[in-house]
């Protein structure tokens, strides 16, 4: 059961990057769904440029949620980079808790906006 799906404007994760609280050390838990993602950037090779952003929840000031969004990006990309990804088909980019998917009044809304999507921005002819 693949727990990446790609869809007409993304590639879906159906599970959570999960990083070391406060850093953008990625737990080892995840690089499992990260290796998901790396072979659908291989089979999917018209997809040239893919949009990494990193997103928190509003806890903690907005300039280090900014900050630290950004470093997760960057912290996937390079990972995604190490297995062999072109990182001319990657860009990083941290929103912070600009766009949240949920509220943050609660646990689960707060972890529902603590995330990583991959935007498909360009495609090959």
């Amino acid at each position: 059961e693949s727990s990446v799906e790609v869809t007409k404007n993304q590639i879906a994760l159906k599970k959570m990057v999960f990083f070391v609280t406060g850093s953008s050390e990625i737990m080892a838990e995840s690089l499992n769904l990260l290796d998901e993602v790396v072979d659908v950037l291989r089979q999917y090779k018209d997809f040239t440029k893919v949009e990494i952003q990193g997103h928190t929840d509003n806890r903690g000031g907005k300039k280090m949620n900014m900050e630290l969004s950004q470093r997760r990006a960057e912290s996937v990309m390079d990972y995604l980079v190490k297995e062999g990804i072109s990182a001319d088909r990657l860009t990083a980019k941290g929103f912070g808790p600009t766009k949240p998917k949920a509220p943050n009044v609660t646990a689960a809304g707060r972890a529902k906006n603590r995330r990583v999507e991959f935007h498909i921005k360009e495609r090959a002819k």
